[in-house]
């Protein structure tokens, strides 16, 4: 994308996280949100962040997940140190990142252009995870479930540069779907910041 405005990475991932909480209904079983918190701020000049980027991108291989809130913590940890592989292994081969008109950023190569293209707007991003709910899966002879999938639902802050250089915000709300591996471990399936919404598209250039 040559410019960013309708595409947020939850990178909904924690850039800030901070600790949430809301009145679930008996029936659901969730999570309490992480209570972790980081903070990104990107380079105001686009040289060094497409450098720090790329420098980051022949880092090491990152830590692994073994909750979806530690996969939201890690997300946020990798968009901090801006470590584009390190993000990349978070999500599955097909994962998926949602725009706001609807359309597709989709595979690790998309998703990976995406990150180094974001990382120039110098975005400083305030997470609160609210509510967790794996669901689904399949039990073991064991009697643990495995292969569950998880809803991470909660809102944001966003602040970042526009294009014509000035200094822009946005708020909203999150649903990510995240899936459990065979090995235990969490990845990305869809990072979407733009849950099903109504209305006219907003009137200043969007994330």
């Amino acid at each position: 994308m040559s410019i960013i405005k309708h595409a947020l990475p939850l990178a909904a991932a924690g850039i800030v996280l901070t600790a949430g909480s809301i009145v679930v209904p008996g029936l659901i079983q969730a999570e309490p949100a992480s209570a972790s918190a980081s903070t990104l701020t990107g380079n105001s000049s686009n040289t060094a962040v497409q450098a720090g980027a790329e420098a980051a991108d022949r880092a090491g291989a990152p830590a692994v997940a073994k909750t979806p809130d530690q996969l939201l913590q890690l997300l946020g940890e990798r968009i901090k140190a801006k470590d584009v592989k390190g993000i990349i292994a978070l999500h599955e081969p097909e994962a998926a990142i949602v725009n706001y008109d609807g359309s597709i950023i989709r595979g690790h190569k998309e998703i990976r252009a995406f990150y180094v293209e974001w990382f120039k707007s110098d975005p400083v991003l305030t997470v609160n995870p609210r509510q967790t709910v794996p669901a689904g899966g399949k039990r073991g002879l064991d009697g643990k479930v495995r292969n569950r999938t998880a809803a991470i639902m909660g809102d944001y802050h966003l602040e970042q540069n526009a294009a014509d250089g000035t200094r822009e915000s946005f708020t909203g709300n999150f649903c990510d779907t995240v899936q459990e591996q065979p090995d235990g471990t969490w990845l990305y399936v869809q990072d979407n910041p733009y849950p099903p919404h109504g209305g006219p598209a907003p009137t200043s250039a969007h994330h």
